[in-house]
This record gives C-alpha cells, structure tokens and sequence, in this order.
C-alpha cells in the first residue's frame, strides 16, 4: 500500500491549536473514511496506511499524537505491536487506539482509546487534549 501524506492549507499560527496526527488503520477503506473525517473536523493529520509505515513516518517527522485504528478482533495484536515499536522508539509519544467498545476489553495497551466514530472522535480528541491525556 502506497504511504499517503496529507499537508494542511492552513496557516501556521492555525495549525497549532490542533495536534499534528498521524494515523494508520489495518483496513484501507476505514483508515480513508476516518482520516477524512478528522481532516473535515480541523486535525492536521497524516495517514501512514497500514500499521508497517508508521515508524518510518516517526523518523522523518515529530507528531503530537499516534492513532492505531483497530477494526476487528484480527488487528488487535498488530495495532499493539505497532504500538510497542513505537512506545521502544520514544516512550514519551502519545498513541491511542480508535476501537469499537467491544475491542476495549481485548488487550489494547497505549495511552487511551478513542471511539472509532467520526462523530465523536474529534470532541474525544479535544477533550483528551485538555485534559492533559489523561
């Protein structure tokens, strides 16, 4: 699958009001819906594709916030392994899973996960910025 970046038209001084995202997806389809979705709702995001291409992504840039969408059972292992690479890379990088509540419970360990909902996902985002990450 081909990496596909996304540059933001917005100036600077806007841009920083919203975190620098990079995101990958272990489905194309959703992983396009959902980068989408972000984009209308104001995030800078690059979408890295499938799970591989985000700690290459890593290297060439910094973000504020790793997004690994889990969209079944199947991708829970490697959304976390891919989570642990880049958790060994910098342990201090922000990554949280965008998963269906009944993926909660499966054994997604990172710094939060997010409902992967692009309704609600962009207040969760928000809220978890103002709240500090926690």
């Amino acid at each position: 699958m081909p990496i596909m970046m996304t540059r933001s038209e917005k100036p600077p001084d806007e841009r920083l009001a919203e975190p620098l995202i990079l995101l990958a997806s272990d489905s194309e389809r959703h992983g396009n819906t959902m980068h989408r979705a972000l984009e209308q709702h104001g995030f800078e995001v690059e979408y890295a594709g499938d799970y591989a291409h985000v700690h290459s992504l890593l290297n060439e840039r910094k973000f504020d916030m790793v997004l690994l969408e889990v969209t079944s059972e199947r991708a829970v292992e490697p959304a976390v392994a891919a989570a642990l690479r880049v958790k060994r890379g910098n342990a201090s990088q922000f990554v949280g899973y965008l998963a269906d509540a009944s993926l909660e419970a499966s054994g997604l360990a990172g710094d939060a996960v997010f409902p992967r909902n692009a309704a609600r996902l962009p207040a969760e985002l928000r809220r978890c910025m103002v709240d500090g990450g926690d």
